[in-house]
Parts: C-alpha cells; sequence; structure tokens
C-alpha cells in the first residue's frame, strides 16, 4: 500500500483567511504521516476582477475597491504562507509554497490540477472559512486523489491533531472502498480503529461486509472494532456526529458519494452533512 509523501494545503486569502489553526493541523498530520507538505494561496487579481466590473464602474468606485481587496489578498496570502513555512519547517514537512492568481470566484480548476500531482488534499472547511463550496466538491470529485477536509470552527482546540483514534464509515459502497484504501496508511498507524455502519438507513449486505472487512483490515495489520449502528430516526448526518463525538475519535474515513451534471454536484446526505460541517479532520475519497 503506497504511503502518502507528497501533499498540498489549500489556502484562502479573501474575504477571511484561513485560520492558522487550519495550518497548524495539515502540519500535525503530514508530521505523522512522514509526508512534505506544499501550501497553495490564490491572490486576487486585479486584472481578473475588472474584467467582471466593466458594467458597473459608472455606479460606485469599483477600481479603489479593487485595489483594496487585492492588497487584502495579497498580505494575507504572505502572512499565511509565511505561518505556513515557520511552522512546517520547525516539524521537518516543509516542501515549498505556491502561489496562483485568481478572481473574486475562483475556478477549481487550478486546485484540481494541482492536487491531481498530490497525494492528499487538504482543504479547509467550516463557518469561518467562506470558501465555495463547489470549488470544494469540484476537487472532492474530479482530481482522483482523496482529500482531508479541516475543521476551521472558531471553538477548537489548539492542542496538537492525534491520529491515533480513527473511524470508517463503512457502507460497502465503491465509495467506502476507495476511501478504505486511500486512508490504509493512516489506519496502519493508529492505536485504535472503528468500523462503523449505519443500519436501517439504506439496504446494505451487514453479515458479508463485516466478516470479509475484518479479515481484510487484518492482512494488512489493522486490528479493527467492527460494529451496526441503528439509525433509528436520526439523520445520517447526525448518526455519524454522535459516533464521532461519544468515541472521541480524532479523524473519520468514508467515501463521498456524489454525481455531477454540468459541475452542479447532487450529493449523499452523509456527504452533504459532512461538507457542511465536519466534525473533526475527514478524510474523503471518491
Amino acid at each position: 500500500m503506497a504511503e502518502f509523501k507528497d501533499c498540498l494545503l489549500a489556502l484562502t486569502s479573501y474575504p477571511d483567511p484561513t485560520p492558522d489553526r487550519v495550518v497548524n493541523q495539515a502540519v500535525d498530520i503530514s508530521r505523522e504521516l512522514g509526508a512534505n507538505l506544499s501550501a497553495l494561496a490564490f491572490v486576487l487579481s486585479r486584472s481578473r476582477i475588472a474584467r467582471q466590473h466593466s458594467m458597473g464602474e459608472w455606479l460606485i468606485d469599483v477600481p479603489s475597491m479593487i485595489d483594496e481587496a487585492v492588497h487584502k489578498s495579497s498580505n494575507e496570502a504572505t502572512r499565511l504562507l509565511d505561518h505556513f513555512e515557520k511552522t512546517a519547517k520547525a516539524s521537518h514537512v516543509f516542501q515549498e509554497r505556491l502561489v496562483e492568481s485568481a478572481s473574486i470566484f475562483p475556478s477549481a480548476d487550478t486546485l484540481i490540477a494541482h492536487a491531481r500531482l498530490r497525494d492528499l488534499t487538504f482543504l479547509p472547511i467550516g463557518s469561518s472559512v467562506p470558501a465555495d463550496e463547489l470549488n470544494t466538491e469540484s476537487v472532492i470529485f474530479g482530481s482522483g486523489r482523496p482529500a482531508i477536509l479541516l475543521p476551521a470552527m472558531l471553538d477548537q482546540s489548539s492542542k496538537a491533531v492525534s491520529l491515533d483514534k480513527i473511524a470508517v464509515a463503512w457502507d460497502f459502497s465503491r465509495a467506502a472502498a476507495r476511501a478504505l484504501a486511500d486512508a490504509m496508511p493512516l489506519l496502519q498507524k493508529a492505536k485504535r480503529v472503528h468500523v462503523f455502519t449505519v443500519v436501517n438507513e439504506k439496504p446494505i449486505s451487514v453479515d458479508q461486509s463485516a466478516n470479509n472487512l475484518e479479515q481484510h483490515l487484518r492482512m494488512h495489520g489493522v486490528e479493527a472494532i467492527i460494529e451496526n449502528l441503528d439509525a433509528g430516526r436520526r439523520s445520517i448526518g447526525q448518526v455519524i456526529g454522535d459516533y464521532v463525538a461519544a468515541n472521541h475519535v480524532d479523524m473519520l474515513v468514508m467515501g463521498a458519494f456524489g454525481h455531477s451534471r454540468m459541475r452542479e454536484f447532487i450529493l449523499g446526505g452523509a456527504t452533504r452533512s459532512i461538507l457542511s460541517q465536519p466534525p473533526v479532520p475527514v478524510l474523503l475519497s471518491h
């Protein structure tokens, strides 16, 4: 099973910058994995923004607003990359710092192109990072590589991220199988692995899945606690959130279910819930 050696962290510089705690999470996880980490910051480009506002310049002072936004974006990107470089070098995981120009509503294509050439991409997500959710979905479904969502909640602890206890959401689907394979290096390093299947939520061949899965993990040196969770009347997102909290899980692994027509994603309930507010760092694969 291949290891993670070359990872990427996506940074937002405007309108609100990625919190430093997200950078710290990515550095901590990369150190645990023994992987090198690069950071990619998007900086607003005046020429790109101006093309979007040519019709409104006679109404408001658009040029000065653009200059202010570009200046703020550039300063925040530099500050974030400086913090990343200092933190990553202290943990011996620094690879390189990258900058790409962007408009107010940047396309995900550039980030996808970078992510396709990395083993793993870290994506900040949460209420304090007003990133374009469609771009996050585009990377998850379009890069062909796993991604780890890093929660940016304001009340998150500043302590170092641990990978001691990892939980895997398993439903015997193609996406779940892909996530399990992608996460194997993490599972092999974990001190405790929980694999849970939510039942009475959709048809699943529970017996076959549990027996074969336990044998497969053991062949990779992973001893796992495998259990079924009754959904009851709870939503799939609530079931997962409750399980993660009750078992003090450090990281969640799950398959990202969804499909796209003209890049308008239709997501499964679990994927949508996790994308909106991940309870812990989440490795997603599709």
